[in-house]
C-alpha cells in the first residue's frame, strides 16, 4: 500500500540540543502514514532553515524541536543544502520533557 501525506506542518520553531537552546528555525514537514502488514506507520520528513542561532546543526546528531503549538519532535538533519537549510530524517513525536521548553 502507498503512504498516504497525512498532515503539513509549517511554522516557527526552537531547536535543542539535550536541554540547551541552540537554534530558531522555520519548518516545513510532512507526515505520511501508511499499513504495513496491518501496522499503521508514520513517518515524518521535510526542510528547516535556520533564522537564528547555530547555523551548522548537521554535526549536532540527534536534536529536539519545539512546534509553535507546543509539541516536541526528536529528529536527525542532513548535510546543509546551502543558506542553512537542512532535510530532516526521521522526525518522531515526543513526550513531554522533563525540563519545560521555552
Amino acid at each position: 500500500m502507498s503512504a498516504k501525506i497525512a498532515t503539513r506542518l509549517w511554522d516557527r520553531g526552537k531547536v535543542y540540543k539535550g536541554d540547551e537552546y541552540i537554534a530558531s528555525v522555520v519548518y516545513a514537514l510532512e507526515i505520511t502514514q501508511e499499513i504495513v502488514d496491518g501496522v499503521e506507520q508514520q513517518d515524518t520528513t521535510g526542510q528547516i532553515r535556520v533564522v537564528e542561532g547555530k547555523r551548522n546543526l548537521g554535526e549536532e546528531g540527534t536534536l529536539i524541536m519545539q512546534l509553535s503549538d507546543g509539541r516536541i519532535w526528536e529528529f536527525l538533519v542532513s548535510i546543509d543544502m546551502g543558506s542553512s537549510v537542512y532535510k530532516v530524517l526521521g522526525a518522531n513525536r515526543t513526550g513531554p520533557m522533563s525540563k519545560s521548553l521555552s
